[in-house]
């Protein structure tokens, strides 16, 4: 086994593990923006409905989200079964999760 050989298999680790850990740090980014957005949007609301200047309907909402999360998990479902990750080869997924683990850990 020569250098030469290696070459390709500890780029593509290198590089996977660089985009992984810039997608879990964005990744992370995102979902704290989410978040505070989601958390003011509901605390508005809660506060609405205390002043009684809105009334929400408990029902209505449990079904509305209900049916979101049920697209939501089919389409991410039908996401898994057309991406075949095989092509990608083992150091460029290995190198690609523990970029995307530190990322998200980091920052």
């Amino acid at each position: 086994m020569n250098i030469e050989s290696l070459i390709p298999t500890v780029a593509s680790m290198g590089g996977g593990f660089f985009i992984g850990m810039m997608l879990g740090y964005f990744l992370k980014k995102v979902i704290k923006i989410l978040m505070f957005v989601v958390g003011g949007l509901i605390g508005l609301l809660l506060y609405l409905e205390q002043q009684q200047i809105i009334s929400i309907n408990l029902d209505k909402l449990e079904q509305s989200s209900s049916s979101i999360f049920i697209s939501l998990v089919s389409s991410f479902d039908n996401i898994a079964q057309i991406g075949n990750t095989s092509p990608l080869g083992i150091p460029l997924a290995g190198g690609l999760s523990a970029g995307l683990a530190i990322g998200l850990m980091k920052g």
